[in-house]
């Protein structure tokens, strides 16, 4: 069995270096490599924890290291920031232990750079005061203890005041809950209730949120019996809200504009009783499969699914839509817990997808017929991808108006994801 640790290593460098994708990276190596679930659980949290709080590491590491950051070689600075998180984080881990298996990674993959990685971390031992935090500037103060970018940190006190912007940061500290949703053409939220129980899981009904459940101890999501058998699929609360705001009906034609991996899809056919047809969209036809499988899993079969770029408008695509729901590409500032590789965006990353938005809102626009629905959703809380740009879209086009307020859904309870929604009518 490979030690997961050193997997952990190379999940990391490759998320943080090669701008891998956290989940994916993850996944990757957990398929490659049996390992048994407390290893498992061990390289999960130890690839998660440490990426998402790298900057605090990162602000550790320096107060006893000689050299700037910028200067270390980028293999020590991962393995010293895995160490500080199982000092730091991991109960199941003895400090010698930390020290012990740092020392031997960082002689396996940079042998030079092993007795640094010693020194420092023996010295971080040593000091009662190691982890504290001594930054006066309220921004970079919490940049720095919730780990999340000064730009993102800066964008958010501008946007929602510094309190309300560290109460969201510390929302992203949270672990956030898992949420599944019945599929209403197999089963029924209480019968789903009942076999995941069989099968060991503890789930408990979400009030106020139909068809979902809470779901503690479901492991290996894709092995049971029940996901298999298409009863439920994951997703969280924000996500359901915006599919049932959009309003489905038996019978309608519908656009899912920016489809994959399909789980609103899925939700559409199965709110619409699998009776209609659904136009299932995505830029790229390699993720198209995704929607597909899903769609096979959950026995919907009122989905066509196109390779298309949203931000070219398709005149064949006209004014043929009951509904279309734009969930549009964003920064993804709501969902840092279960992607922390976002929490170090700059505003360069984020101020660069404003015309990308634009563009796909507006053709959005030409696709619904007079009288119809569009649900704009992004999964950011900024406002510069949401309100600004539905209301910069409302005064250039005036046949269509809001139906109702924006719902925008913060982080900062823990209870979903962050999540905006924007439902706007064609009234001409």
């Amino acid at each position: 069995m490979k030690n997961p640790r050193e997997l952990g290593y190379h999940a990391i460098y490759n998320v943080i270096y090669q701008g891998g994708y956290s989940n994916i990276a993850i996944n990757k190596i957990l398929r490659k490599n049996e390992l048994d679930g407390i290893n498992r659980g061990f390289f999960t949290e130890l690839v998660y924890g440490t990426i998402e709080n790298k900057l605090y590491l990162d602000y550790v590491i320096q107060k006893y290291s000689r050299q700037k950051l910028q200067e270390l070689s980028k293999e020590v600075l991962v393995i010293l920031e895995m160490g500080l998180y199982q000092i730091r984080e991991m109960d199941s881990v003895t400090d010698f232990a930390a020290v012990d298996e740092s020392v031997k990674l960082c002689k396996k993959v940079f042998p030079k750079g092993s007795g640094f990685v010693n020194a420092v971390l023996r010295n971080v031992l040593r000091d009662p005061g190691a982890f504290d935090i001594d930054i006066k500037a309220p921004l970079e103060r919490i940049s720095v203890e919730y780990s999340v970018s000064l730009d993102i940190a800066g964008l958010l006190a501008d946007q929602y005041g510094i309190e309300e912007a560290e109460d969201i940061m510390y929302g992203f500290s949270m672990k956030p809950k898992l949420y599944i949703r019945a599929n209403s053409l197999k089963t029924t939220v209480s019968k789903l209730a009942e076999l995941l129980r069989e099968e060991g899981a503890e789930p408990e009904e979400t009030e106020g949120v139909k068809d979902a459940l809470s779901v503690k101890n479901l492991k290996n999501i894709e092995n049971s019996r029940s996901y298999k058998e298409g009863l439920f699929s994951v997703q969280d609360i924000s996500s359901m809200k915006c599919v049932r705001e959009l309003g489905p009906q038996p019978g309608e034609y519908i656009l899912d504009l920016c489809s994959c991996p399909g789980g609103k899809t899925g939700y559409i056919a199965e709110l619409m009783k699998n009776e209609g047809s659904i136009d299932a969209m995505d830029i790229s036809e390699n993720k198209l499969e995704l929607v597909k499988n899903t769609c096979r899993r959950l026995g919907v079969s009122i989905v066509r699914t196109r390779q298309n770029d949203a931000t070219v408008y398709s005149e064949d695509m006209a004014a043929r839509y009951d509904r279309v729901l734009v969930d549009a590409p964003c920064s993804g500032i709501g969902i840092i817990r279960r992607k922390p590789e976002i929490r170090y965006k700059t505003i360069k990353d984020i101020s660069s997808i404003y015309n990308v938005q634009r563009k796909i809102i507006q053709n959005a626009s030409r696709y619904v017929k007079p009288g119809g629905v569009i649900i704009y959703s992004t999964c950011t809380i900024n406002r510069e991808e949401n309100q600004y740009i539905t209301d910069e879209f409302l005064k250039k086009n005036s046949n269509f108006e809001r139906v109702q307020d924006d719902i925008m859904m913060l982080p900062s309870d823990g209870e979903s994801d962050g999540f905006y929604i924007c439902k706007l009518k064609r009234i001409s």
